[in-house]
């Protein structure tokens, strides 16, 4: 059972701000997706056979091109430091 303190912490390590209700909606639809994994796990699948897909089909060429300045890259990011992006620390 998700619980409103799990949506919260959810909320924060996400950087998303949440009203009361939209953490409701959310804790609501996390529920609905856990009993959809629940109903899952209830299939017999020992005798089904492993999908393959072939990936090489997928894949793009390796291709070479500019990429972004400095500038151009750190122009957004909240702090930087000697060209590295400053993060809080998460654990």
């Amino acid at each position: 059972m998700i619980q409103s303190i799990d949506i919260n912490k959810l909320a924060m390590l996400s950087r998303l701000t949440l009203s009361e209700g939209e953490a409701e909606q959310a804790k609501e639809r996390l529920q609905e997706m856990l009993k959809l994994m629940e109903n899952l796990r209830e299939l017999d699948l020992k005798n089904v056979e492993p999908m393959v897909a072939e990936a090489a089909s997928s894949l793009r060429e390796d291709t070479e091109f500019p990429g972004l300045s400095y500038e151009e890259a750190f122009a957004n990011a909240p702090q930087e430091e000697n060209h590295h992006f400053t993060i809080p620390k998460v654990i």
